[in-house]
């Protein structure tokens, strides 16, 4: 495990600086704690652990907060707590329970990173994880980026750089290496909860997929991730590239493409140079899904209607030689984040 980590490192460029680790408490993150600490001399590497109470378990989620704590603390290791209430945030929102759960863990992570000076945010994603996640896309109807699955290294709006460094352990050999220590770690009756999907992929669905068609099918799902990793990658090169060549003119909230330059491409990279586009203009993408990029090549194309409607009030209109997108919603966005 500790080679693969090391490895893991080395491939990410981590070192020379500070690492905030997100830690619930789990084998996973217990492990990914033990296994920094141990190479942070090697790597000249400074580590912060963080732990957020979601507040979910009643007094159990105390009870691991107050794990982790000791837990850094035997391990010299300075911790950053904090405690809030998912539940009623996830009403409030009007979102479910994991995806709540998930933005504010990420949020406190990048805090905490921002007022420790961290370079990186180290979080506990295995093997296992990957190819959960893959799977999960599949059946959502994910398209070529999704079945890359988790990325190992993203940089966040924050600009810290999230890491996956165990993304090639499985959670047995993580297991197994607690045991070989001789560190306990705390279990969590949610992840059990058929109620997620994650649980009842990981309970459920791949065990019978394992048993009645392909034994090896974590392996195969990571491995399709993987090719899909590289493919899409060269796709968004390639993407990168037509977007300058298209480009006539870029605002915070407008942009004019050259739809000549567009049309002479494929429709599956026409789609890409969009999103590429709205990652340029930093304008929101988690509303747009397949269908709205598709739109934006009918546009491009002539193969439908001459102005389309976009999530966040966006307007796309094919104006003669040139598609002109306008986004007050991103425009606001971006203002805000320079602000």
């Amino acid at each position: 495990m500790i080679a693969l980590l090391q490895r893991a490192l080395d491939d990410l460029t981590v070192a020379d600086g500070t690492v905030v680790v997100g830690v619930s408490g789990g084998a996973d993150s217990v492990a990914l704690l033990h296994g920094l600490k141990r190479l942070a001399s090697s790597h000249r590497l400074r580590l912060v652990a963080a732990h957020l109470d979601h507040g979910l378990r009643g007094s159990l989620s105390a009870e691991d907060a107050a794990w982790v704590h000791r837990l850094a603390g035997r391990l010299g290791i300075p911790i950053v707590t904090d405690q809030i209430d998912v539940a009623a945030r996830a009403v409030a929102a009007g979102k479910g329970i994991e995806e709540t759960a998930r933005d504010a863990r990420y949020r406190f992570l990048q805090t905490v990173a921002q007022e420790r000076g961290a370079r990186w945010i180290a979080v506990a994603h295995t093997a296992d994880d990957q190819a959960e996640t893959i799977l999960h896309h599949i059946l959502r109807g994910t398209g070529l980026s999704g079945l890359r699955g988790m990325p190992a290294k993203r940089t966040l709006p924050s600009h810290v750089v999230l890491v996956r460094p165990l993304l090639s352990v499985s959670r047995a050999e993580l297991e197994a290496y607690l045991a070989e220590i001789g560190q306990d770690y705390r279990e969590d009756a949610s992840n059990d909860d058929p109620q997620f999907t994650r649980n009842r992929l990981r309970h459920s669905v791949l065990p019978m997929l394992r048993r009645e068609g392909n034994r090896k099918v974590d392996e195969a799902l990571r491995r399709l991730g993987a090719q899909a990793a590289e493919l899409q990658s060269a796709m968004e090169t390639l993407a990168v590239r037509c977007l300058e060549q298209a480009i006539r003119d870029l605002q915070p909230g407008v942009a004019r493409l050259d739809r000549d330059v567009l049309a002479a491409q494929p429709r599956h990279l026409i789609r890409e140079i969009f999103v590429q586009l709205w990652t340029r203009q930093q304008w929101p993408r988690q509303p747009m899904g397949f269908d709205h990029w598709d739109r934006l090549a009918d546009l491009v194309l002539e193969t439908g209607p001459s102005a389309a409607t976009l999530p966040g009030r966006c307007d796309a209109r094919r104006r003669g030689r040139l598609i002109v997108i306008e986004h007050p919603v991103g425009a606001r966005a971006v203002r805000r984040s320079a602000e």
